[in-house]
């Protein structure tokens, strides 16, 4: 909300949709131009635009196209100057269709991981965490049935010496 915010947002991302397309492609880049918005990219997830994933930059006479970069692994993406990273599209494989689009950072050579990839990792983590919690549990049982070993042989210790 540009007013709440006192400026226009650094960095757009449209998906295109059939049904938006024009709109996406057309209309909104002027809008965002008027605006101010200093990069807008837009992505086609159903493959109908050439390259799927194209990203611009703001000129004194409307938007310029950036260029696509060979990135790790053979993906080709566009580097966003305003969050030095590289918006690119992996290749097609057994990630779901939405971690298509993914972030690569230059400075450590990396990508980013998806929300699917984070999602894997938290419930990962919350499996070795509920281990945790049942080993500390048995941990807790042992010592209590060491304690009452300890205590009864400490009293058949104290009835043989009385006799």
């Amino acid at each position: 909300v540009v007013w709440e915010e006192g400026k226009p947002p650094d960095f757009v991302l449209e998906v295109v949709s059939p049904s938006s397309r024009h709109e996406d492609e057309e209309e909104k880049p002027r809008k965002y131009a008027r605006m101010g918005v200093p990069e807008y990219f837009l992505y086609d997830p159903e493959g109908e635009r050439a390259p799927a994933l194209s990203g611009f930059e703001l000129r004194d006479d409307g938007y310029e196209p950036l260029p696509e970069e060979a990135l790790a692994e053979g993906v080709v993406g566009v580097r966003s100057k305003v969050l030095g990273l590289c918006l690119c599209v992996k290749p097609p494989g057994p990630a779901p269709l939405d971690d298509s689009l993914c972030w690569y950072d230059p400075a450590t050579g990396e990508f980013l991981p998806t929300r699917h990839e984070l999602a894997d990792d938290n419930h990962r983590l919350a499996d070795d965490n509920q281990r945790l919690i049942d080993d500390n549990q048995r941990l807790v049982d042992d010592k209590r049935q060491a304690e009452a070993k300890v205590a009864e042989l400490e009293a058949l210790i104290e009835k043989m010496r009385r006799g």
